[in-house]
């Protein structure tokens, strides 16, 4: 059974992007040991969730990193995809992701973000693994995780390059 992983970049202070929704304070480390496991993630997953939000600041970002994996956004407005592997939805998370589910994914999901998108599957418990990069910047303001971790478990915590400091939670089980 497939798993859905929220693997995420903060600041030290908890923002996934400053106020104008930027992300250019995210390191782009040349990283061929894949410390921060980036390329372990995508072997993992067979699909991408992300919000409206992500998707139009990725979209800026140049070519479409992911052509090879299927990718969801949810939106409540009309969108034109603008890459072939994107579909638009506006399904509720638990009604998605049951349906997701019912094709028999074999592989993982990844819940790329944005903050809100991944407040309601939390709420909905629909994250199984959170993978989590905090980045040694402190930005004060922008958009905020604010995810609670009470149904979930520190399992990893690691070191991996210019003080950024990577952890794994898991849901717990009840």
């Amino acid at each position: 059974m497939s798993k859905a992983i929220l693997y995420i970049a903060t600041s030290k202070d908890g923002f996934i992007a400053d106020v104008d929704g930027g992300v250019d304070w995210l390191p782009h480390p040349d990283d061929p040991e894949d410390l921060v496991g980036y390329k372990a993630l995508l072997e993992r997953i067979g699909v991408i969730v992300m919000g409206r939000h992500s998707y139009e600041q990725i979209l800026t970002f140049g070519e479409w990193a992911w052509k090879d994996k299927q990718t969801y956004v949810f939106t409540s407005n009309k969108l034109e995809s603008k890459v072939p592997s994107v579909e638009f939805v506006n399904d509720d998370p638990k009604v998605f992701m049951e349906k997701l589910k019912a094709t028999g994914l074999d592989k993982d999901v990844w819940l790329l973000g944005g903050a809100k998108l991944a407040q309601s599957f939390l709420t909905d418990d629909l994250i199984d693994e959170i993978v989590l990069t905090i980045i040694p910047i402190n930005l004060g303001s922008g958009i905020h995780l604010a995810l609670p971790l009470d149904n979930f478990t520190l399992r990893a915590e690691k070191p991996c390059m210019d003080g950024i400091i990577q952890r794994v939670y898991l849901r717990d089980k009840s």
